[in-house]
Formats: C-alpha cells, structure tokens, sequence
C-alpha cells in the first residue's frame, strides 16, 4: 500500500464537494488504479459504525484498498468499498489504459440524465478533452452490475458518460485528468441548459475544421496532456 496514493486519493475526494460534484453524505465517489502495482484505492461505504456526513470527512483510514477481483488488501481500516464498486471494476478491466474514475452527482449533468438526454458536444473543449457528446447509459439500479455494463456501452471510447436517473462518470490517466472531464462535461451541460432557455438554436460543432492547421501541434500536446 503506498501511503502517498492514499493521501491523493483523500485530497480529491475532499474535492468531490468543492468542486459541487458531491452533494452531501456519500453521493458520488472516485478511485484510482496504480500503474505500477495494479491495486486499486476506492472510497468507503458508510456502514452501521461509519457515518458519512461528505467526503470532507473521510480521512486515510477510510481508503479501502483493493485488487482487481475486489480482494480487500487492508481488513484493518474495518471498510469496505462505495457501493457502486462494480461499475469501477468493470470499466477497470475494460480499459486498461484508464487509472483514475470520478463518479458525481452533479447539477447540471444530472439533470441530463434525468431526462435520458446526452449533453451534446458544442463545444471545443468538450470534443477535445471528454471525446465529444456524453451518451446517457440506460438505466441501471445503484451497485448493479446492469449498471456497469450499460456504463461501458454508454462510455465506448470517450471519457464521460452519464447514468440515467442518477448521475455522470469520468474517466482518466489520473485524478487530475478525470476532475478536468468533469469540469468540461458541467460546463458543456450548463452551457446546452443556459443557450435552450434563451430560445436559442444549438449549433453543430464543426469537427472537420476544430483547430487551426498552424497551431495543430500545440493543440496536440494540450488533449495528449489530458489522457
């Protein structure tokens, strides 16, 4: 167990609630898989002798470690992993490539998903760092492995998705790297909301022509960042 992980691991779930991606009590969670040894550090569940308030509470005690076959590896911090563990788990083993999951219950995302719409991609920043338009999983009960596999259909090759009736996911290389899906995916869903109720007509993103040819290698660097 890498003790540095587990204190990076708190300071972004602690993020989860200053950056209104948690509401109150355990609404969201997040994980991270280290590259090097294969271990996964997830959030707790809250249990009979383990209240939750926000996850401003939770401290290092509180990280449950785990394998990939969700083999506790740390029975002494007495917790056991968020309920939506499967969902980790399954995106884990499909995509190798990613070590860092977000799951929120945040405003603006939820309300797409609340309607089973996925927020279209209108703009630069939602096509170049979440991979476009975020399709609405259907629907999953909370901690089922439905939910997992209806998630790994909705995120295909892209790095957000959302859970009908219930919430979004974001995906990456690092914590950092899923906190910044995040961001783009509110903003792409609050800017939809706001240009809607101003009676405007959503343009298209034109795709084909996204970048400029001369700066096409600096903004190259910039999605490579963002992995």
């Amino acid at each position: 167990m890498d003790d540095r992980i587990v204190s990076m691991v708190v300071e972004y779930t602690h993020l989860l609630v200053d950056s209104k991606l948690s509401t109150s009590l355990d609404s969201g969670d997040l994980s991270y898989r280290d590259p090097r040894t294969g271990l996964i550090y997830i959030d707790p569940r809250p249990s009979e002798d383990f209240e939750i308030k926000n996850w401003k509470h939770i401290t290092k005690e509180d990280i449950v470690v785990m394998d990939i076959e969700g083999n506790i590896l740390n029975p002494e911090a007495k917790r056991f992993p968020t309920v939506e563990w499967p969902m980790h788990q399954a995106i884990y083993k499909a995509r190798p490539d990613i070590h860092a999951i977000v799951h929120s219950h945040a405003l603006y995302s939820s309300v797409f998903a609340v309607c089973k719409e996925d927020i279209p991609a209108v703009l630069a920043e939602q096509e170049l760092y979440v991979g476009g338009d975020v399709v609405c999983a259907e629907y999953g009960a909370v901690g089922s492995m439905e939910l997992a596999r209806n998630i790994l259909k909705a995120l295909g090759n892209r790095k957000a998705a959302l859970l009908q009736n219930h919430g979004a996911i974001y995906i990456g290389s690092t914590l950092e790297d899923a906190f910044i899906v995040a961001e783009y995916t509110e903003k792409g869903a609050q800017t939809v909301m706001l240009a809607r109720s101003m009676g405007g007509t959503l343009v298209p993103l034109d795709t084909e022509h996204l970048i400029a040819p001369e700066i096409s290698d600096i903004a190259d660097i910039s999605v490579r960042h963002i992995r």
